[in-house]
């Protein structure tokens, strides 16, 4: 085999190395990505949670799960009581949450929660996202509220359902005695 024959199928080879070597870097990083939020067409895509029609961008949140699903609300409240009602085998892969004041989509698991009655939301939770710390906390003096994270939040709405379900258990003990 001549020296020039053998050069020329050393640069077949790592010409097709280095191919494929881009080519499981493509598909690596397609893998790796971050999940998007979940599409809402506003006034007209419906809440999962209450049925009413989603047009407001400043409470909308959604999450999304291992079976491909997208669940959308009109108030993070309710993504929060959906969530932790939810009974089928399907996992939440990541949620989404409206920054309060500029309503780009943010990660609801880094986000920094104002809960007051004073903010209008719309099924009455009174919560809202924000970005930063800092905007939570400016916000929460504005409107005399509290600042949460987001196991905060978790932990408030397990506790009024738990609440819930403790009343609706003593009700039918008296109803039925």
């Amino acid at each position: 085999m001549s020296c020039a024959s053998y050069r020329q199928r050393w640069v077949v080879v790592i010409f097709i190395l280095t191919g494929l070597l881009l080519a499981l870097v493509a598909c690596g990083g397609q893998v790796d990505t971050e999940p998007a939020p979940p599409l809402i067409h506003y006034g007209e895509d419906l809440c999962e949670f209450c049925g009413m029609i989603i047009s407001d961008e400043r409470y909308a949140a959604g999450y999304l799960t291992d079976d491909g699903a997208e669940h959308i609300f009109d108030d993070l409240g309710g993504m929060f009581r959906s969530h932790l009602q939810m009974q089928d085998a399907t996992q939440v892969v990541a949620f989404f949450v409206h920054d309060y004041e500029d309503v780009t989509w943010i990660r609801a698991e880094t986000a920094h929660y104002v809960f007051s009655q004073d903010l209008p939301t719309p099924m009455l939770s009174g919560l809202v996202a924000c970005d930063t710390a800092e905007k939570a906390q400016a916000l929460a003096a504005e409107v005399n509220g509290q600042v949460l994270t987001f196991d905060g939040v978790l932990a408030y709405y397990q506790e009024q359902l738990s609440v819930a379900a403790e009343d609706d258990a003593h009700y039918h003990l008296q109803t039925h005695h």
